[in-house]
């Protein structure tokens, strides 16, 4: 699924391409090239409707937000009017996808021609970035998606933070603070600040389950176990919120968060983007389990 994030490096690196502010004397003009716009979505097939919907803004804020709203629906609402606002949604990420790989396809055959690479190599290396975010990859003038399964990373977010308020826990916008920093930094390319950024936050979602559960249970505060991460994870062996085999499983993973540099057989961004997949996946598995056991207390 292309999510929120991606929409609007999309929603960028078209308006980028298809209009200009220019500033002189002190005032700023801009202009929207709406046959340009029609043109490149006619020449790749986009369907009738969509072309002429694509050159109906004048400027440039109009036309940014119309890309943006392809990923809501509201983009295609006057063109669907007897659609649900699902299936509008499910249209739109059809169209992000064709639009992301239209935009990928067009820059491989301008990119080395200078000015274009000047101008448009960082909005579409940002695209990039987040589509494998994503989980998707561009390879051979097609955007494939290898992962039938892939994390809807967007939706998991918001499970994850539905968890954090459910159970109560502290430090919750220092959590989603470090996945910000985790997602900045990936579309930066800086892999291992990343990675650090996930083993922070999976760090401090173990640390404040622990600290509920122990004041769920009246035991006496022991500061010095929830200092130490693997402290903390055997505490929670201990108190049965995971078996022996699941805490391995968390020393493991947490272990490959701490020490995984360049490995010769993955690229780092592949490695980057599934250590903090996983990390999600396991972040929800302790705040379901830590929730049960909240509410049992």
């Amino acid at each position: 699924m292309i999510s929120r994030p991606t929409s609007l490096a999309i929603a960028k690196a078209y308006t980028a391409r298809f209009s200009l502010v220019s500033r002189s004397h002190g005032r700023s003009t801009e202009k929207v090239y709406r046959d340009k716009i029609y043109d490149f979505f006619y020449a790749n097939e986009y369907e009738a409707w969509f072309c002429n919907l694509s050159k109906s803004h004048v400027s440039v804020r109009g036309l940014k937000e119309w890309f943006m709203k392809i990923h809501t629906g509201e983009s295609f609402a006057t063109a669907t009017q007897d659609w649900s606002w699902e299936q509008r949604r499910n249209l739109g990420q059809r169209y992000l996808r064709d639009m992301a790989r239209d935009h990928l396809r067009w820059f491989d055959s301008v990119k080395s021609e200078g000015l274009y690479a000047q101008f448009y190599g960082d909005d579409t290396q940002h695209l990039l970035r987040h589509l494998e975010l994503d989980g998707y990859i561009f390879r051979d003038g097609d955007l494939l998606q290898p992962q039938s399964d892939v994390l809807n990373v967007e939706e998991e977010k918001s499970a994850l933070e539905r968890l954090f308020i459910s159970a109560k826990l502290g430090r919750a916008n220092d959590a989603f603070e470090f996945l910000r920093l985790g997602e900045e930094h990936f579309v930066a390319a800086r892999w291992s600040d990343c990675i650090s950024n996930v083993r922070k936050f999976f760090e401090l979602t173990l640390q404040e389950g622990a600290k509920a559960l122990s004041t769920s249970k009246g035991q006496k505060f022991d500061k010095s176990i929830f200092e130490r991460p693997v402290e903390v994870r055997q505490y929670l062996e201990r108190e049965g919120l995971f078996e022996r085999k699941e805490r391995e499983s968390i020393d493991k993973l947490y272990g490959l968060l701490s020490e995984t540099g360049a490995h010769p057989y993955m690229a780092e961004s592949d490695q980057a983007r599934l250590l903090r997949q996983l990390s999600l996946t396991l972040a929800q598995f302790v705040l379901l389990r830590l929730n049960a056991a909240l509410i049992q207390a």
